[in-house]
């Protein structure tokens, strides 16, 4: 037998039960509510007498006057308005005090090609990355994005300036495992008009997440036209590990949207999407040798065969979109906008050889790969009414957000159960809601200071309620079956139990007051307030300053300082799992526990109760106008986190397998919990330069954007005298999951476009520079790097490149590719124990992924 660590990578799901949560038809009830008060929001009477009402959140003034189809947008968006920031209606980009991106139509269009939302921001902002998991359960169909290097939940979305929920999914395998994050990629790509992103902390303004900064998508909101595309892209690479040309991962998307006018100045848009991807496999052939558990010759003789699977999951993704404003009278407007996504994607687990303990050679005498099936469903609405009275502008709005990820296995088997074991199982179904209903307020005041402009004011009440609920797999998922010698449960499971699933609820109420003037004609001066209350953990309080002083119409300085937090997600307090796995030497299987932190067994470990992480964001930057078509900007920031809530280590020993036993938990083996063991700093500096020009007949935008980031880790949680009094050997964090918090994150991101755009031609350059990063090494060969065994991987160059041709008017067919060098990061140290016996050649973490080119044809018609 072979003595080494052996890892799969499942989701493996159960959850703790709550008696104090409300049953299931107080959650139909609440949904019945908040759907309700919508609709009432939606219908109500006007006044007899109102003023102009407020912009739509997120929505520039002018309703319906969204960015033609087909027209051309300026790249660097510094003079437009914005609303994410700042509350004062008609803001600037370059007049903001605080660093702000907007990315138009056309910017974000060319940023598309895959249709993955998250792959447009990272091929956007230098401050975003977009890591491509592979093999890894629900990763396979949920991924986060990261801004600043901090972690996905660490940022918040927004939809048209409201607040997007959360995924129901824990992560639990990627650089920051324990995290919950907004789904970026539910988002309909094809809905998008602009995206804003705020490079600051602004919980004040917008409560909990807004730890890193703030993304605002825009939905298109034209009154009339529409648009069609069609589009087919494939990967086409040379894959060095396996000396193979290699054609997969086919794209097809087709899309359409449509406005119609409502009176004057409403507009219902509304359009809909597909898209149907192909996997891509990236694995390399595998050592059977090393790999195998037993080496029996049915194991030895797959030796040479690519058997695992690394790459991108098999997706199909459908979507459907509204956004829509009535006017209701003078003043008075109705509006409303949706988005649904549904996704299925088959994942991957790792290969299961035929001599294997976990294999039933009656079922698979060649072997197996368990497939990893995500079903999820992704549904959010809001209705509102904004209106003019007694000196007020009124946004009233009511919203429901929910997510569901049903999680499925397919070519698996319970081993214990021997040939009677079925094939197929469900494993667990996660279920998270978010409702909410809102008002925000805002007006001008002239305080009679004689100052240059009157006091920007807005205020807001937000109640708030979200629930969570998992429901058990199949009994065959989870089963000890009586073949005693073999494991129990779905491999690449095993599936929740019934003891062990949860539903859970909480309130939050909240209120903020927001306080923006100009004090003259070159200083502005900002503050935030914001006080909110969590049924489950208490309540939290955080501020903002902000400040711009203009030096000149095209010089001006800025800067803030702020606190921020982010509450513990509901599903971060109720998920918990147990996945079967080999021990630390290999040399028996063992049953590992995720409990949450209330679990009363995790207590026994040192577990307490989660609190919400706090940070300190200090921001300092300047932005400088040298020419009407040249903008340059230059941000430094520091972001201070305390209580960062992460995944311990997995706690085993010889002394936890004795105390469990003793305690009469010998159905597992070591235990591992979320707790807030982390406390860090975040030092990072962003540099944008524009310039725009005539050539050729038509319009050069040139751009370049540099962010510069580092993390340290400024204090570690790592024991308690609970802990200590099991085994005072073991510590909560391990060296290496320090250091990939540390280093996993490019420690430097370059990107330099060039976008031509002629009467009928257009063409698009985009280079991308991900820089240097470390991440550690299963290979105790590979040279100690801060105590761990690591690998230092290079940065890594990645050209896009697209041209446009104008059939027609209407008509217009582009050509292009991403990564089309077929660039790869640099190969793992090529060792069995560093690319598990080859099968895994790359390491997941660089954002460049691991697919190499992508090539596309896309067909677009406006109408």
């Amino acid at each position: 037998m072979n003595t080494r660590h052996h890892a799969h990578l499942p989701l493996s799901l159960s959850l703790l039960r709550s008696s104090d949560n409300p049953p299931r038809p107080r959650l139909r009830r609440g949904r019945l509510h908040v759907a309700l008060a919508c609709a009432l929001l939606a219908g109500m009477a006007p006044p007899s007498r109102a003023e102009a009402p407020a912009a739509q959140p997120g929505v520039e003034q002018g309703r319906g006057q969204g960015q033609g189809q087909g027209e051309a947008a300026p790249r660097a968006g510094i003079d437009q308005v914005t609303v994410v920031g700042s509350r004062a209606r008609n803001r600037t980009v370059f007049d903001s005090s605080v660093p702000i991106d907007r990315f138009g139509a056309r910017e974000v269009a060319n940023a598309l090609a895959s249709g993955e939302v998250g792959a447009a921001l990272q091929n956007l902002s230098p401050s975003i990355n977009f890591p491509r998991i592979e093999s890894s359960g629900a990763s396979d169909s949920v991924r986060g994005i990261q801004l600043r290097g901090l972690a996905p939940d660490q940022v918040l979305v927004l939809i048209n300036g409201k607040r997007r929920h959360t995924s129901a999914v824990l992560d639990t395998e990627s650089s920051f495992a324990g995290t919950v994050p907004v789904d970026i990629n539910s988002i309909p790509p094809g809905a998008i008009d602009h995206i804003e992103i705020l490079r600051d902390g602004a919980g004040a303004q917008y409560g909990s997440d807004a730890v890193a900064g703030v993304i605002n998508i825009v939905l298109k909101n034209a009154k009339q036209g529409g648009s069609a595309s069609v589009s087919y892209g494939l990967n086409h690479t040379d894959f060095a590990p396996t000396r193979q040309t290699l054609t997969d991962g086919q794209t097809k998307i087709v899309n359409a949207d449509y406005g119609v006018p409502l009176g004057d100045a409403g507009y219902f848009r509304f359009g809909a999407e597909t898209r149907r991807r192909s996997p891509t496999e990236r694995a390399g052939p595998s050592d059977a040798g090393w790999t195998s558990w037993n080496s029996t010759p049915a194991d030895l003789a797959l030796d040479g065969k690519v058997l695992f699977k690394s790459g991108d999951s098999k997706q199909n993704n459908d979507y459907l979109f509204y956004n829509t404003l009535l006017p209701l009278a003078p003043g008075v407007d109705a509006y409303s906008f949706a988005t649904l996504n549904q996704r299925k994607s088959d994942g991957s687990a790792y290969f299961r050889f035929p001599g294997d303990p976990s294999n039933v050679p009656a079922l698979y005498p060649q072997g197996y790969r368990p497939v990893t099936k995500g079903d999820k469903t992704d549904l959010s609405v809001v209705a509102g009414v904004r209106l003019g009275a007694a000196g007020w502008n009124w946004d009233l709005s009511g919203r429901h957000g929910g997510d569901k990820f049903r999680y499925d296995l397919s070519n698996s088997a319970n081993a214990s159960l021997g040939a009677q074991s079925p094939t197929s199982f469900h494993l667990a179904t996660f279920d998270f809601q978010q409702n909410a209903l809102n008002a925000d307020l805002s007006r001008e005041l002239d305080l009679g200071l004689g100052l240059a402009a009157p006091l920007n004011l807005a205020v807001g009440l937000e109640y708030l309620r979200e629930t969570y609920r998992s429901t058990p797999g199949d009994a065959a998922s989870y089963a000890a079956g009586p073949q005693t010698e073999a494991p129990p449960g779905a491999q690449a499971g095993p599936g929740l139990r019934p003891a062990d699933a949860f539903d859970g609820s909480r309130k939050v109420r909240s209120i903020y007051a927001d306080l923006e003037q100009e004090l003259g004609s070159k200083l502005l001066v900002g503050a935030a307030a914001r006080y909110s209350d969590y049924s489950d953990f208490g309540s939290a309080s955080t501020g903002k300053l902000s400040a711009r002083y203009k030096f000149s119409n095209t010089f001006l300085l800025r800067g803030s300082l702020s606190n921020s937090f982010r509450a513990p997600a509901l599903v971060q307090t109720g998920f918990r799992f147990a996945t079967l796995n080999f021990n630390s030497d290999g040399s028996a299987l063992q049953t590992a526990a995720l409990l949450p932190a209330s679990d009363g067994l995790a207590r026994r470990f040192g577990a307490e109760a989660l609190k919400p992480e706090k940070s300190t964001n200090l921001s300092l930057g300047l932005a400088w106008k040298p020419a009407p078509a040249t903008s340059v900007t230059l941000d430094a920031y520091r972001i201070r986190i305390k209580d960062r809530i992460t995944r311990s280590s997995d706690l085993q020993s010889e002394a936890v397998s004795a105390y469990l036993a003793g305690i009469g938990r010998s159905d597992i083996q070591s235990v591992a919990y979320l707790a807030n063991l982390l406390d860090t700093t975040s030092d990072g500096l962003d540099v944008v330069l524009n310039h725009e020009l005539n050539l050729a007949g038509g319009k050069l935008n040139l751009n370049a954007a540099l962010n510069l980031n580092r993390t340290t880790l400024d204090k570690v949680r790592q024991s308690s005298a609970a802990l200590a009094a099991i085994d005072p050997s073991l510590t909560l964090l391990t060296d290496s999951g320090l250091f990939r918090i540390r280093n996993a994150s490019p420690s430097s991101k370059l990107i330099l476009g060039a976008d031509w755009q002629g009467q009928r031609w257009g063409l698009l350059a985009r280079a991308t520079r991900f820089g240097a990063l470390k991440d550690f090494s299963y290979d105790q060969e590979a040279p100690l790097i801060d105590g761990v065994h690591a690998q230092r991987f290079g940065a890594v160059w990645s050209l896009d490149l697209e041209a446009q041709y104008k059939l027609s008017k209407q008509l217009t067919l582009a050509l292009g590719g991403n990564n089309v060098l077929d660039q790869y990061p640099d190969r793992v140290r090529q060792t069995n124990n560093a690319t598990y016996g080859g099968a895994l050649p790359y390491n997941f973490v660089n954002p460049i992924g691991v697919n190499g080119a992508y090539f596309y044809a896309k067909l677009s018609y406006t109408f």
